[in-house]
């Protein structure tokens, strides 16, 4: 925005701004029977070279996990049709309180589409996509090869398996386990 002016007050969503012969609607406002009404929570701000009213959002905009969403979740219970997941980071932000996401058989790679137990394991941490939310219930996929466990835990001793040469193998007890990795295994940024 350029040329912002210096008419500023708080305002609330659907407060009366201006009538439409003092200014024009801007960014975060609307236009109704005539008035400039607000449409967040905010700030007015005057657009002098559009002369228009605009109102800096005030709240933080919602980080929710909607189709498409990159996302890191720790695997829950996992049976052989579906498993639970804890999603705690939403397109590379930490977000908290956590979500409940599902990852159904269907939403695995085909080498692993008969025992979701051989694709992960409960503790493993997994980059998934956003596929469905509809019913409210969030339905991930961790079918594709940017998709599946990032990091993954040794079911003997619970070492951190280190990937070698496409084997899993654990530094600790020298167990090897297979899990559906994505590119990004053991690389992946969980922390902050």
């Amino acid at each position: 925005m350029s040329k912002a002016g210096n008419i500023q007050k708080k305002v609330f969503p659907g407060d009366e701004l201006a009538v439409i012969e003092e200014y024009n609607k801007g960014e975060g406002s609307y236009q109704e029977d005539g008035l400039v009404r607000s449409e967040e929570l905010g700030e007015t701000r005057l657009n002098r070279e559009k002369r228009a009213l605009e109102v800096k959002k005030a709240t933080k905009p919602l980080n929710l996990p909607v189709e498409g969403s990159i996302v890191i979740a720790e695997a829950g219970s996992v049976t052989r049709r579906d498993a639970r997941v804890d999603i705690f980071r939403i397109n590379g932000k930490k977000i908290q309180p956590t979500y409940t996401g599902v990852i159904h058989i269907s939403d695995v790679a085909r080498e692993f589409s008969r025992d979701l137990e051989q694709a992960l394991h409960s503790g493993d941490i997994v980059r998934a996509v956003v596929a469905n939310t509809k019913n409210t219930i969030i339905q991930l996929s961790i079918a594709g090869p940017e998709f599946g466990v990032v990091y993954a835990y040794c079911s003997r001793c619970g070492g951190i398996l280190e990937n070698q040469k496409g084997n899993l193998t654990c530094p600790n007890c020298k167990r090897v386990e297979r899990r559906q990795t994505a590119r990004s295994y053991g690389k992946e940024d969980i922390s902050s």
